[in-house]
């Protein structure tokens, strides 16, 4: 039974066995069915997945494209919508144009002309200006986005268009710049005039002094206030606050590289290197002397490369000239008056009154300077910062912009500098009279400059050049722009100008002390005009002892021409140079030679007159030149009198002196010979009387009469010789009674007790002692 179990278990198990094998097989056919089914599903479903993801990604195109044209739409409008803005700029701009034109502000038009809005005044006003601005900074973003899709077809009629809105905004802006630049004015103001000074200061410049000059600038130079202490007026920021503001736009909106659409060049624009590196050497005269200019590197058109920064140097260029010119006609006119006023007056100096007021022109130059720097600080100073952009980065100013700026505010102040240096020649040519020929060596026409007029030219240019010594510095720190952009940087237009306006001061002040030299040396000897019969010191000595006097003052002024030229009476050059001792006294020694000159024209008069009046012309002058020039001659100082105390002046003309004064008391000499006395035993009485025999009294006779002779010859030809001062007239009358007197008071009293005559004793001793001290203190006129 067990065994029967097993095997009926085990058929079961077999049949089941067949059974799940059967299900099995037919599964696999059912899953290969399902396989075969689901590929043809799959094949059926790939080309809807493949339409759907195309479907997908053509959406997005069309999305992505229609940004693009939308993106597009807004730049190809954008001169639709921002030319309206720089139109009305630019109307704006040409109204004001025409109205300084002197153009016709209602002009006739057609009535049925749509056009005729736009010939409606136009009141610009700050926020039109800013509403430029802003197109400009679309229309450059616009200009950009194009540049990138040059392969579009619109594209090249697009950038057109840009850029000819955008040239119209720059060229509207630029003039615009220009109109308020001008019509500011002047960057001076005159001071105010407190009223405790009274009316005696209000015109202190024009009437000071050399010395009240060099002290005034001396104090200011040491307090370092010199703006306060020079010249009427004082430096000032003329431009308005609403003016600044759109100034300022205008430069943020076009600075850097605004005011192109093209990327900014890599090359310095070629109109820089001009303003920059000149040697000062190069600096010479091109224009005609008073025509306002003195050199045409200054009236070159500034170029460079930015028009903003062109229009700002040019319209204040022409403010700051207009400054310097109008205050120099005034002066001019003020000078001219003065003239009229005092003419034919000795305190009257025309080349001391040109000189001083060269230097008042200075010092508003230096005023105008400032005031121009000023100007620059406000205007353009801001433009030079980084500019933040709305993405929150700071954009790099250009260095080529940097340069510019400075370039364009050296153009300004450079023609001020150069028309002062043009003021400054004109009155070394003209008054200096450094134009003239000195001497009748130039030909026919040549005309001979007098010692007195080179005297006066001489004093005008150290003045001159003093005044330039002491405020060339500070004109030049003020002239002095840095550029800022890291390299080393060239010296301006206007620096080199500052160094010239020294270098040709110097030139010529040196060629004035020649022509004073000169005169002295080549002063007329020959001739009546040059001779008075009456021996009076010569115009010459008296011209020298002036003009000695005139430069004296400059010491400091001559140092500045001995260190820098070679002279004639001093080669050495540098620390090595005289000093104004040395030119001095170059001047008295051609005085001196030029006296001797004239001292021997009159050894041409008959007998011993000349030689005599020749002895009393060089004591005349040998004592005027000591008692004026010599040390403790006066005992008053004061700040005109000046003093040679040096050796050689004192050995040279009390040699001169007292050499001429023995060679003219040796004229009286003669009268000496008369009073020999007579030997007793040649003395014979006649019989029964007291009266000398014929023989014996025709000796003292012969002794008298001989002696009347010669001192009424010698009386009547030395008492109208003219004597330079009392001190010396009474000098000369003692020592010339020493030289015969003592001798004929003991002649006289000894033979004018005996009777040599017996009819004509008084007619011999009419001149007794008393008589003749009475005579020789009547002796010598008086100079006039």
């Amino acid at each position: 039974g067990a065994a029967s179990e097993s095997q009926r278990r085990i058929d079961a198990l077999g049949k089941a066995l067949s059974k799940m094998k059967s299900s099995t097989n037919e599964a696999c056919v059912c899953c290969d069915q399902l396989t075969r089914r689901a590929r043809q599903l799959d094949s059926l479903t790939s080309p809807a997945s493949d339409a759907s993801s195309m479907l997908s990604k053509a959406s997005n195109n069309l999305g992505a494209a229609l940004l693009l044209m939308k993106d597009a739409k807004e730049k190809f409008d954008t001169i639709r919508d921002c030319e309206p803005a720089i139109e009305r700029l630019n109307r704006g701009v040409v109204q004001l144009q025409n109205q300084k034109a002197g153009k016709a502000k209602n002009a006739r038009r057609n009535p049925f002309d749509d056009k005729g809005a736009d010939n409606k005044p136009v009141n610009l006003t700050e926020q039109d200006v800013y509403a430029a601005a802003d197109s400009m900074e679309i229309i450059r973003d616009a200009y950009e986005y194009f540049i990138e899709r040059k392969h579009w077809r619109s594209t090249g009629s697009a950038l057109r268009s840009l850029e000819r809105v955008h040239q119209m905004g720059v060229s509207s802006m630029c003039i615009l710049s220009s109109f308020h630049l001008i019509d500011s004015g002047q960057a001076v103001k005159l001071k105010r005039v407190v009223k405790q000074d009274g009316a005696a200061n209000k015109n202190r410049a024009a009437t000071e002094t050399a010395q009240q000059t060099r002290d005034r600038l001396s104090a200011a130079l040491q307090n370092r206030d010199l703006l306060r202490s020079i010249g009427e007026f004082e430096d000032d920021q003329p431009v308005d606050a609403p003016l600044v503001r759109e100034l300022r736009g205008i430069l943020e909106c076009l600075g850097n590289n605004g005011h192109q659409l093209v990327t900014a060049p890599k090359n310095e624009p070629p109109g820089l290197a001009h303003h920059f590196g000149m040697q000062a050497n190069r600096v010479v005269r091109t224009e005609k002397v008073g025509s306002g200019g003195y050199t045409n590197i200054v009236q070159r058109p500034l170029k460079t490369g930015f028009p903003q920064i062109d229009a700002y140097g040019e319209a204040r260029k022409n403010v700051a000239f207009a400054s310097i010119d109008h205050y120099y006609k005034r002066t001019k006119q003020e000078r001219k008056r003065n003239l009229e006023k005092f003419s034919g007056s000795a305190a009257m100096d025309v080349a001391d009154a040109a000189a001083r007021d060269a230097v008042r022109c200075l010092e508003h130059a230096m005023v105008v300077v400032a005031g121009e720097k000023n100007v620059y600080r406000t205007v353009v100073t801001p433009s030079l910062t980084k500019m933040s952009d709305e993405d929150g980065g700071n954009e790099e100013i250009s260095p080529f912009y940097r340069k510019a700026c400075a370039a364009s505010y050296s153009y300004v102040v450079a023609s001020v500098v150069d028309k002062t240096m043009d003021i400054i020649e004109t009155v070394f040519l003209k008054e200096g009279l450094i134009g003239h020929a000195s001497g009748t060596k130039g030909g026919e026409n040549a005309v001979q400059l007098s010692v007195r007029d080179t005297a006066s030219a001489a004093a005008a240019g150290l003045r001159m050049l003093d005044g330039v010594r002491m405020l060339g510095p500070s004109l030049a720190k003020l002239c002095d722009m840095p550029i800022g952009d890291g390299t080393e940087e060239q010296p301006s237009i206007a620096s080199i100008l500052c160094i010239a306006i020294h270098r040709t001061t110097v030139k010529n002040t040196a060629r004035t002390l020649e022509n004073l030299a000169k005169a002295i040396q080549e002063d007329p000897v020959k001739g009546s005009a040059n001779r008075a019969k009456d021996a009076r010191v010569a115009n010459l000595t008296c011209d020298v002892v002036r003009a000695v006097r005139n430069v004296s003052h400059y010491e400091s002024a001559y140092k500045s021409v001995s260190k820098r030229r070679q002279l004639p009476w001093d080669p050495n050059m540098g620390e090595e140079a005289g000093e104004l001792e040395s030119f001095i006294r170059f001047l008295v020694m051609r005085l001196v030679n030029s006296l001797k000159g004239k001292a021997l024209n009159y050894t041409k008069y008959p007998g011993d007159l000349g030689q005599a009046r020749s002895s009393m012309f060089m004591m005349n002058n040998s004592f005027y030149l000591r008692d004026e020039l010599g040390p403790h001659a006066h005992n008053y100082n004061t700040s005109n009198d000046y003093r040679i105390d040096s050796s050689w002046f004192v050995d040279k003309v009390n040699k001169l002196f007292e050499s001429e004064k023995n060679k003219y008391l040796g004229h009286w000499e003669v009268l000496n010979a008369h009073l020999t006395s007579v030997e007793h035993d040649e003395l014979e009485y006649q019989k029964n009387d007291n009266i000398l025999s014929l023989d014996s009294g025709r000796l003292i006779k012969g002794r008298f009469s001989g002696f009347n002779e010669d001192f009424e010859r010698i009386y009547d030809e030395h008492k109208e010789l003219a004597v330079v001062d009392p001190r010396l007239r009474g000098l000369l009358q003692k020592e010339v009674a020493e030289v015969f007197l003592p001798l004929y008071r003991n002649f006289f009293g000894k033979y004018s007790k005996i009777r040599f005559s017996k009819k004509h004793q008084s007619e011999y001793t009419k001149y007794s002692p008393y008589k003749i001290e009475e005579l020789l203190s009547e002796l010598y006129v008086e100079a006039e």
